[in-house]
C-alpha cells in the first residue's frame, strides 16, 4: 500500500508542475528600455504567446517588442495592453522588451505572461512521473480500485488544466484591479491637487479684494490714493 501511495502522490505532483507558463510583474524606469529573455527548444516548443498590460505609472502606456536576435517579430506603440502569438521556427533566446524611453518622468509597472505551447497546443510540461518507483503489481492494484493509471492521469490532467485556467483568469483580474486602483489613485491625486490650487486662488482673490476695499477708505494708504485718484479723474 505504501508503494501505491507513493506512485499516486508522484502522479499528482507531476500533473500540477508547469514549465511552459511564466508570469512576471516588472517596473520599467523612466527613459529605460528593458528586455527579458526566454529560451526556446524547438523539440518541445512550437508556439510562443505573450500577454501584457501596464498596471501603473503615467498614462499607462508603453512600447512593446518581441525580438529574436536583431529581428523584430512583433511590435506595439504606446499601448496599454496587448497579446501576441508567434509560430516558432528558430531555436535560441527570444526577447520580450518594454520601451519606456519616451517617458522622462513616469516609471511603468507591467504585468506580463509568457506561454510556451507544444505541437498539440498544450503547455510544455516536465514529466515527473518517470521519477516514481515502478511496481509490478500497480496495474492490478489500480484495477481493484476500479480505475486505470491512464484514466487517473487523464483526470488529473483535466483538473490541472481547469486550475490553470482559473489561475490565469485570476491573474488577469488582479492585474486589471491593480490598474484600476492606479487610475483611481492618480485621479484622486489630480482632483486633490487642483482643488487645493483653486481654493488657494479663491482665498488669495478674496484677500486682495478685502485689501483693495480697505485701501479706498484709508487716508494714508498709497494704493487708496491711487485708486481714488483714478476714480475721480
Amino acid at each position: 500500500m505504501g508503494r501505491f501511495t507513493t506512485v499516486i502522490t508522484l502522479l499528482i505532483i507531476a500533473s500540477f508542475v508547469r514549465c511552459g507558463e511564466y508570469d512576471f510583474t516588472v517596473e520599467v524606469a523612466a527613459g529605460k528600455f528593458q528586455c527579458f529573455f526566454q529560451p526556446v527548444d524547438l523539440a518541445k516548443h512550437k508556439t510562443l504567446e505573450v500577454d501584457y498590460q501596464v498596471i501603473d505609472g503615467g498614462d499607462l502606456n508603453i512600447n512593446f517588442m518581441i525580438l529574436h536576435g536583431a529581428n523584430i517579430l512583433k511590435q506595439d506603440q504606446l499601448r496599454v495592453d496587448g497579446s501576441h502569438r508567434i509560430e516558432l521556427n528558430q531555436p535560441g533566446d527570444y526577447q520580450v522588451c518594454f520601451d519606456n524611453s519616451f517617458s522622462y518622468q513616469s516609471r511603468k509597472v507591467v504585468f506580463f505572461e509568457i506561454f510556451l505551447f507544444d505541437a498539440h497546443g498544450n503547455l510544455d510540461e516536465t514529466d515527473l512521473s518517470a521519477m516514481a518507483r515502478t511496481d509490478a503489481d500497480l496495474s492490478s492494484k489500480m484495477n481493484e480500485l476500479g480505475v486505470t493509471i491512464d484514466e487517473f492521469h487523464r483526470r488529473a490532467n483535466g483538473i490541472k488544466n481547469n486550475l490553470n485556467k482559473v489561475e490565469y483568469h485570476q491573474a488577469l483580474l488582479r492585474a486589471h484591479e491593480a490598474r484600476d486602483r492606479a487610475v483611481m489613485s492618480a485621479n484622486f491625486d489630480r482632483v486633490t491637487f487642483w482643488s487645493v490650487v483653486h481654493t488657494l486662488v479663491m482665498v488669495g482673490v478674496a484677500g486682495v479684494q478685502v485689501f483693495m476695499i480697505r485701501s479706498l477708505f484709508e487716508e494714508n494708504s498709497k494704493i487708496g490714493k491711487v485708486l481714488r485718484k483714478g476714480k475721480f479723474d
